[in-house]
């Protein structure tokens, strides 16, 4: 009997240190899991659903005048680039008006040069500036009109340079005239001298009774003769000179009119061109306006027209674009025992419930509106508040590099959850908040 009842300690021994090593691994649970849920972040927020909205950011596309369709650029859900042509009006009359007026100032602004050129005395046209931006169909004509007025300068210019060469052919003719004069005076002056050296001997011997008195006077006369041919010689000179000062003021006159003329055909120039300019630049914009572009990069959405032919009434809508910068927006439904708790500018976790089971991250976003009421589900009846959720185009450009697309295609519709951080808490905070809630009421009941 001794020998059988030996072990029982050992037995007893065994279950006590089997119980303490239980209970050791159950405090080293419960104390690592106390550790965890004091230190575990769990933050509380608001979680919501809803769906990809796009009438929010959408940009519609119009034509102040209308017109009728003779292109349709794009289709439905295509994706354009900024400045990608969409459609195109009509534009018969307004090409018509358009080429013109860049006649006119084509015209207007070569014969400005050509003034230009002018009054300074140039005999080479340079190429207005503003011929650097010509459409190439107007290239032919501007080469047509600056070789016309090329040709009218150097007209005009001979005709001027050859009047003054005619004015100053009569001056110097007139000059030289006045050099003869002065030369015969000079050599009537030789003949008084020896007139009068031949009259003095004369009337000594006419005194002593040697010479005729008729020949005496004859010499006299010659003598007046030569006298009054000086004088008219003098006279000549004075009008000859008086000749090349009217010459000279002609000349003067000639260009001086000459300038006079220039200044007003280029005063009456610009006056014209400060009338077609604006009017060339309104027609050009309004053909430009038939050219309906893409005001940014997105997508094609609500188009409206689909061939040539079609009317387009003046600021009716074409198409609708959804851009690419803007982001995207979704419109969820918040709890109206949460809505008090969301506010414009929270920051949001976005999940895209289509994308299940493939390898597309959580997106951030914002919160960009909540609304001021409440509305009802027409179905079932439940409240709820709209928020209107903007995830940025960088958030989008990522979410596109994780799929392994360009552009990822949201169609409006799409289901989305999104999570609205409110306060930051731990997991034993919130294993105890029902706990802590039911004391505070219970403690403040009657």
């Amino acid at each position: 009997m001794s020998l059988q009842e030996a072990p029982a300690p050992r037995r007893a021994d065994d279950a006590w240190r089997e119980g303490k090593s239980g209970l050791l691994v159950i405090g080293v649970f419960f104390g690592v899991f106390g550790l965890w849920a004091a230190f575990a972040p769990l933050d509380s927020g608001v979680v919501a659903t809803g769906e990809v909205k796009v009438s929010g950011n959408r940009q519609v596309v119009q034509h102040r005048d209308g017109g009728t369709v003779s292109t349709v650029a794009v289709r439905e859900g295509d994706h354009v680039t900024a400045g990608q042509l969409l459609v195109e009006l009509s534009d018969v009359e307004i090409v018509a008006r358009e080429n013109a007026l860049t006649g006119q100032a084509i015209e207007l602004q070569a014969s400005r040069e050509r003034l230009l050129a002018e009054g300074a005395g140039r005999s080479t046209l340079a190429r207005p500036a503003a011929w650097a931006t010509l459409p190439e169909e107007h290239l032919s004509l501007a080469d047509a009109v600056f070789e016309r007025q090329q040709r009218e300068l150097a007209t005009s210019l001979a005709a001027t340079n050859a009047s003054v060469s005619v004015l100053g052919q009569r001056q110097r003719g007139t000059t030289a005239r006045v050099d003869g004069f002065q030369q015969e005076i000079e050599a009537v002056d030789r003949q008084l001298v020896l007139v009068e050296q031949e009259l003095t001997s004369l009337q000594a011997l006419e005194a002593e009774g040697f010479a005729a008195t008729s020949r005496v006077r004859a010499v006299e006369r010659a003598q007046v003769e030569l006298i009054g041919r000086r004088a008219s010689l003098i006279g000549q000179i004075e009008q000859s000179r008086e000749s090349v000062s009217e010459t000279q003021l002609q000349s003067i006159s000639l260009r001086r009119d000459r300038a006079g003329q220039i200044a007003e055909e280029l005063r009456m120039t610009d006056a014209r061109l400060a009338e077609v300019l604006p009017q060339l630049q309104a027609t050009r914009l309004q053909l430009e306006s038939t050219r309906v572009r893409a005001p940014a990069a997105g997508r094609i959405v609500g188009l409206s027209v689909f061939n040539a032919g079609a009317v387009v009434r003046p600021g009716d809508s074409i198409l609708e674009l959804v851009p690419d910068e803007q982001g995207l927006i979704l419109e969820v439904r918040v709890s109206p025992t949460d809505a008090d708790n969301v506010a414009p500018g929270q920051p949001t976790i976005v999940r895209f419930s289509a994308f299940e089971g493939r390898s597309i991250p959580f997106a951030h976003g914002a919160v960009e509106r909540i609304s001021a009421d409440r509305f009802e589900d027409n179905r079932t009846g439940a409240p709820y508040f709209l928020a209107d959720v903007r995830v940025g185009p960088d958030e989008m450009a990522l979410l596109a590099r994780s799929a392994g697309v360009a552009t990822l295609a949201l169609q409006p519709g799409l289901p989305v959850e999104v999570i609205i951080p409110l306060r930051k808490r731990t997991a034993l905070q919130y294993l105890l908040e029902p706990l802590t809630q039911s004391l505070w009421r219970s403690f403040r009941q009657n």
